[in-house]
């Protein structure tokens, strides 16, 4: 269901949520450089570690899940994240590893003098992504057709990426064990490169937020915001340009920040799939449900036709011919007693088979009527046709429940009122619908001769059936009887959650 309030609530969320993190990063950024003393470095080799073993680790899931929104739904958005993250997460990779096989000297992340390797490395990783970024949330917003080679988009990147970190290493180990040289970071080249980032990441986060505004993915918002943070981190990193083992800066520590909004991304997209998997689930039952309704309809359709085509014509035609026979004036009085009594038998039968071909063709799923309206009709029919007194009463809203529980609390209805008819002499039957605290209750109670409800015979196949029937919905049947007392057959029924 379309619901403008909820989604005008969540653009104003995300704009808001947007609008404070750029805000605040673009403050601390102006005071970082207006008071460079704010942005320095500290040592700290736990700390280091646990950035990089996080973004890693993150970026890998991002990456993992793109690439499987890729393959299910076919969004070439979604290919173009999973490659971003794939070069993200291999350039964490191999940092990560180099220290920790303490060989972080061969690619400049000595903390007492840092090379120009590993920087310009991972400024090349995060140019990598944000093109591939801008392009996949471009390329999404124009739903263009599915590239040719997808894993040229996810791996080309990277794969190039590896090829000439291994050029590096190999040039280095032929160097000497004393590695790369040292070289300035604080150029106005490498300068101009952060900016070409920031400006990516940016451009990424606006793009990321309009797919997010037609896609309605809770991954794609937090992506715009995250997107936010990892643009300003390219700025602080411009300020103290600085790759090395242990060594914490304000662009590591923003660089944290965005592994955490992905972290939060991930999860929320993930409970999303769980609650669209779940109303997938409710609506299969309900499917399933209708399904099964439609197939006893058709069922019940069936036998009534049958018995009307069949039986019952069969009993009106032995019912025609034994009146014929009780007029007969050469039968003797006692044969004549007989055939009285057979032909209120045939007439009984006959009423039995109409009543049935009217109880099978009744159903509040078929006529799309309301249960209320269904046992209405159905009470009043019945008051018709046997010449019984009979009321029906509904008390508050009745809601609507499922085609079979519907159904169920129809036909149980129906044999109460069979039963009052058969066996019950009474004079008055009264059919109650009401809504009480512990859900929908439904009631038939009689004038009739009542029975000893707490010994009833075993054999009682309209009792059993009822019985069943209740329990195959989940609801309560209680017969409450005595002798000369009459009986009330009460049906209690739990409504689903949601329905009041």
């Amino acid at each position: 269901m379309f619901r403008p309030f909820a989604l005008d609530r969540d653009i104003r969320r995300l704009d808001g949520a947007l609008a404070v993190v750029g805000g605040a990063l673009a403050l601390t950024t102006i005071l970082f450089w207006l008071m460079p003393e704010l942005s320095g470095r500290i040592v700290a080799p736990l700390v280091d570690v646990a950035i990089n073993v996080a973004a890693t680790l993150v970026g890998g899931a991002v990456s993992i899940l793109a690439w499987v929104r890729w393959r299910e739904t076919g969004g070439v958005g979604a290919l173009y994240e999973s490659g971003a993250f794939v070069v993200l997460t291999v350039t964490n990779a191999v940092l990560l590893g180099l220290v920790l096989v303490g060989r972080g000297d061969l690619f400049g992340l000595n903390p007492g003098e840092p090379g120009a390797a590993s920087a310009y490395l991972w400024t090349s990783a995060r140019l990598m992504a944000g093109a591939l970024l801008v392009s996949g949330a471009v390329r999404g917003l124009q739903r263009t057709t599915p590239p040719n080679r997808p894993l040229a988009i996810a791996l080309g990147p990277t794969i190039g990426l590896l090829i000439v970190v291994l050029a590096v290493l190999g040039g280095t180990m032929r160097q000497g064990p004393e590695g790369l040289p040292s070289a300035p970071l604080d150029t106005p080249a490498v300068a101009v490169l952060q900016i070409v980032a920031f400006g990516l990441y940016l451009a990424a986060s606006l793009l990321f937020r309009r797919l997010y505004l037609r896609e309605r993915l809770p991954s794609h918002a937090f992506l715009a915001v995250g997107l936010v943070v990892a643009a300003f981190s390219q700025l602080h990193f411009a300020m103290n340009p600085v790759v090395a083992t242990g060594v914490v800066t304000s662009g590591d520590v923003l660089r944290l920040m965005f592994t955490a909004i992905l972290f939060l991304g991930i999860q929320a997209e993930l409970q999303a799939d769980l609650v669209a998997l779940r109303r997938a689930n409710a609506e299969l039952r309900r499917l399933r449900d209708v399904d099964a309704a439609s197939a006893g309809i058709a069922e019940r359709s069936r036998l009534a036709r049958e018995i009307h085509d069949g039986l019952a014509q069969d009993l009106w035609y032995a019912k025609l011919k034994q009146g014929r026979v009780v007029q007969a004036p050469e039968l003797e009085d006692a044969t004549r007693t007989t055939s009285k009594e057979v032909l209120s038998a045939l007439d009984a039968a006959l009423a039995d088979a109409r009543q049935a071909v009217m109880a099978l063709r009744v159903d509040p799923t078929a006529s799309g009527s309301s249960l209320a309206e269904v046992l209405h009709t159905y009470v009043d029919d019945f008051a018709d046709r046997f010449g019984i007194r009979a009321e029906f009463l509904v008390e508050g809203d009745v809601p609507r429940l499922s085609a079979r529980t519907e159904a169920e609390v129809l036909r149980i209805v129906q044999e109460a009122l069979n039963n009052v008819r058969r066996h019950a002499d009474a004079t008055l039957v009264r059919v109650n619908l009401d809504c009480t605290e512990g859900g929908l209750r439904a009631t038939v109670g009689d004038n009739g001769k009542g029975f000893d409800a707490a010994s009833r015979p075993p054999d009682r196949y309209g009792l059993r059936g009822m019985a069943e029937r209740a329990e195959l919905i989940g609801a309560e049947l209680e017969i409450q009887s005595r002798p000369a007392d009459g009986t009330r057959v009460v049906l209690q029924i739990p409504l689903p959650e949601g329905v009041a």
